[in-house]
């Protein structure tokens, strides 16, 4: 790439940021009035239709690798603009930047060539099993069956809404909503607190909640957003840790091998282990992260983001080891994973990925970056470790 095409990249990168200098304006400006050709890369560059399009792939590539290869082609001072940027804003733009640099010397990267594997992402379904036993398949394809006396509940679209009643239950009746690998099923609870259930996770749930607490089971992944109730405090069990609320939205996850992480974006929670008396009260932004092993507890800052973009549609990634990685993604979507290289598992990766994409377009966008090789066999992913690759 020769030093005009660099001193391009510069001006356009300014000018997506709106800080282009007067000089560098018009030093843009007489690039654009030299060729039609450079009006209309222009124009496909800062369109986001156009963008989106041509850079469909590498939007979501680990954008510190990315940088970190753009800089190697670059002048160190002509690149000093970028770090102002945030970190995650990054994630979104340097792809771009990457997208330039090809198009600027007329390359495509490589990709994989797309499987023809059965392989599909997760989607809305889950079973409700009933105290007496009874199960409902909450499939796309299912609508609700005639139910027992005295549940009352509504299928809208990808949620179920349980009605609230008065009545007083002698033997309190409890009921589970199981989502399997591959899927997400998302309720409105008796009062009113919304659960988004991950994959491979269950919930177990009173019919009516007791007069002074509100108490649920959790295993696997779950975001809350629970109804306040100053007069009902509002508890989860996950495991050996207790969640105790009265308003706030949170999310928790225990399919980690060692740990039961709980993130707070806003409200107060208290986090203790069952049978211990200390409580660690977490403020937003603030993660518990408690070990299985010994219940050790740790409180941390955290960006909420990349804990709970899942309920958005995404898997956002910073810096995260590729065995966690391709966890996240097995569940999701339903694969087993063989790995022909151990050492590949601490392969790290910064990116999002769009969780209802194929699985080819999220495999390519990682191999794309790190020094790792996927191959699909039947529904099994193959991984493996690129010793030789140039990214």
């Amino acid at each position: 790439m020769n030093n005009k095409h660099r001193k391009i990249i510069e001006l356009i990168v300014l000018h997506m940021e709106n800080k282009l200098s007067e000089t560098q304006q018009d030093e843009l400006t007489a690039w654009l009035e030299e060729d039609e050709k450079n009006r209309s890369f222009f124009q496909q560059v800062i369109s986001p239709e156009k963008r989106l399009q041509k850079f469909e792939t590498r939007k979501h590539i680990d954008s510190e690798r990315a940088f970190s290869k753009f800089k190697k082609n670059t002048q160190p001072h002509k690149v000093k603009s970028i770090y102002r940027l945030s970190r995650y804003a990054a994630i979104f733009l340097v792809p771009v930047l990457v997208g330039l640099v090809y198009l600027l010397m007329n390359q495509e990267p490589a990709t994989r060539e797309i499987s023809q594997s059965p392989i599909t992402h997760g989607n809305n379904k889950a079973i409700l099993i009933l105290s007496q036993g009874e199960t409902i398949d909450l499939s796309p394809d299912h609508a609700l069956p005639a139910l027992p006396e005295g549940i009352d509940l509504v299928l809208q679209g990808d949620k179920l809404i349980y009605v609230s009643d008065s009545t007083t239950e002698k033997e309190k009746q409890y009921h589970e909503l199981i989502t399997p690998r591959g899927g997400e099923f998302k309720i409105t609870l008796p009062d009113g607190t919304f659960v988004h259930l991950n994959s491979n996770s269950k919930l177990r749930f009173p019919k009516n909640f007791a007069p002074d607490k509100r108490e649920i089971f959790l295993s696997g992944e779950a975001y809350f957003e629970v109804s306040k109730d100053t007069n009902k405090p509002f508890l989860v069990i996950a495991e050996d840790v207790q969640v105790k609320v009265y308003g706030t939205t949170f999310n928790i996850n225990t399919l980690l091998e060692n740990q039961i992480q709980t993130t707070l974006v806003k409200g107060s929670v208290g986090i203790r282990v069952q049978n211990s008396s200390q409580e660690y009260i977490l403020k937003p932004s603030q993660q518990a992260i408690v070990q299985k092993t010994d219940g050790n507890i740790i409180v941390r800052e955290v960006d909420t983001t990349p804990y709970t973009a899942w309920t958005e549609g995404i898997f956002l990634f910073d810096n995260e080891r590729l065995e966690t990685i391709l966890d996240k993604l097995a569940l999701w979507y339903d694969v087993e994973l063989f790995y022909q290289n151990e050492s590949v598992k601490e392969v790290r990766f910064t990116g999002y990925l769009k969780r209802y994409d194929n699985i080819d377009v999220i495999l390519n966008a990682i191999e794309s970056t790190v020094s790792a090789t996927f191959h699909i066999k039947e529904r099994t992913i193959i991984i493996n470790k690129n010793e030789y690759t140039n990214r």
